[in-house]
């Protein structure tokens, strides 16, 4: 099994069927009008995009769905010896004096977890594509997830007074509160603690940041996200995309930022949008731009085009609207392509820096700067540094392959989109898609020379 999470999915709006691997860079390339797109909105549903405690209830009506090994766990937990549970907790306010009973889940319990969890997305699957897509139109035949031993997963125990016993979940770096009803109630928090929750910047992205404030005078979720109506709904990432950028606030003295956030931010500033990106202080914040070698601050419709593709992204990362996975469209949109090879390191140095980025991308050159970063990765300590030094790069520049998955997506003469996990080797990853376009450019470059001689 991999040591990352796996989504399986079949019939997939286009998509005949997939398994992908939530590695930390995750890359998927392939033909226009594809699913890449259906496939990245799904990731982001299931991590956090999608409210699964609404349907808890709906599902519970539902008798003849049961989760009766995952409540069995729940009952053996009752009677655990939580003598010696872990010292550490998680900051108030989700955490109460009263609960220091804290142990590891083992991994037959986290089994009976994900057997569950799975029991659950098979009966609210056309729902969440339903929220996710906010239309009913998109179908899923199934949507199953591979989860591995986490080691860091534990469970938190409470009995609150009059109110009966409650468990938490915890996973070092990411807590969920206590719940006090059913087996359905912690599957959700599992969903919620193992997967993680993440950041989707889309694709039209110049589009949303030079309206998004007229569209919060007008209410983005009411707008956009109530029952479908043909021709003026987006999509829940799109929503929530809108949503975080109205939520930018800046950073106060008392915050500490993590040094390699802020290296990051600093590089794309420096590299890529040559400027800085600051918000105005006002309940409702405004994105602005100041160019190198100009003290005034410039609104982004007066700004380029690149600044107004990257400004979403370093917005949220520079002002409190970014999570630990990033979902990201297209990231070379609107880059010459020198600076398609910077927002490549950039994507490096996320993951380096403890994040998941997963992207959809037509950028041969993307996919050719992590491939020179694996291949870099494997030659021996000596030899790399010397070609880092020689090169520019620094040590979070550098990337290993066990941290990388691409994945093709080929449309079939039957219309329907085919994914297929791509292999690497000790220079990275063959893209065939890519492979055919340049062979065929070639040989036309090649004939049309030939036929260019024989005229003259």
């Amino acid at each position: 099994m991999s040591k990352y999470w796996t989504l399986h999915v079949k019939d997939f709006a286009k998509i005949r069927e997939a398994s992908i691997e939530a590695a930390p860079l995750t890359l998927f390339v392939g033909d226009n009008n594809s699913g890449k797109s259906y496939l990245l909105s799904l990731l982001w549903g299931l991590t956090g995009g999608v409210d699964f405690s609404r349907q808890v209830s709906a599902v519970e009506r539902k008798q003849s769905i049961k989760f009766d090994a995952v409540q069995n766990l729940l009952e053996s937990w009752k009677i655990r010896d939580y003598s010696g549970g872990l010292a550490e907790k998680p900051s108030p306010p989700f955490w109460s004096p009263r609960s220091e009973n804290t142990l590891p889940i083992n991994a037959e319990e986290q089994s009976i977890l994900t057997n569950g969890v799975n029991v659950f997305l098979a009966a609210v699957k056309n729902e969440s594509v339903n929220e996710i897509f906010n239309t009913h139109e998109i179908h899923v035949g199934t949507i199953c997830l591979d989860m591995p031993f986490q080691n860091n997963l534990n469970v938190c125990f409470q009995k609150h007074d009059g109110f009966g016993p409650a468990w938490g979940l915890t996973n070092g770096s990411r807590f969920s509160g206590f719940s006090e009803r059913s087996a359905l109630d912690f599957i959700d928090r599992y969903i919620e603690v193992a997967l993680g929750e993440s950041v989707f910047i889309p694709a039209p992205r110049t589009g949303f940041l030079l309206t998004f404030k007229t569209l919060a005078r007008n209410s983005i979720r009411s707008t956009f996200s109530e029952e479908p109506k043909a021709g003026d709904s987006l999509t829940g990432p799109q929503v929530s995309y809108l949503e975080r950028l109205t939520s930018l606030k800046k950073h106060t003295d008392s915050e500490k930022v993590k040094p390699s956030i802020k290296r990051i931010w600093d590089y794309v500033e420096r590299a890529i949008v040559s400027g800085v990106i600051d918000i105005t202080d006002t309940p409702l914040p405004e994105i602005r731009y100041k160019p190198e070698g100009l003290n005034q601050m410039l609104p982004l419709y007066l700004s380029s085009g690149v600044v107004a593709e990257v400004a979403g992204f370093l917005s949220l990362l520079k002002f409190g609207q970014f999570n630990r996975v990033c979902i990201y469209e297209e990231p070379e949109m609107c880059l010459h392509p020198a600076l398609q090879w910077k927002m490549a390191r950039v994507l490096v140095k996320l993951v380096n820096a403890g994040f998941k980025v997963w992207a959809s991308t037509h950028s041969d050159i993307i996919i050719q700067h992590v491939n020179n970063m694996i291949k870099l990765s494997n030659y021996p300590d000596s030899e790399r540094e010397q070609l880092q030094r020689e090169r520019g790069y620094d040590e979070d520049d550098i990337i290993s392959s066990d941290k990388v998955r691409m994945y093709q997506f080929d449309v079939a003469s039957d219309h329907k989109t085919d994914v297929k996990p791509l292999e690497h080797g000790i220079n990275g990853f063959r893209i065939p898609t890519f492979g055919k376009v340049f062979r065929e450019m070639q040989d036309e470059v090649w004939n049309l020379r030939h036929e260019a001689k024989e005229t003259k």
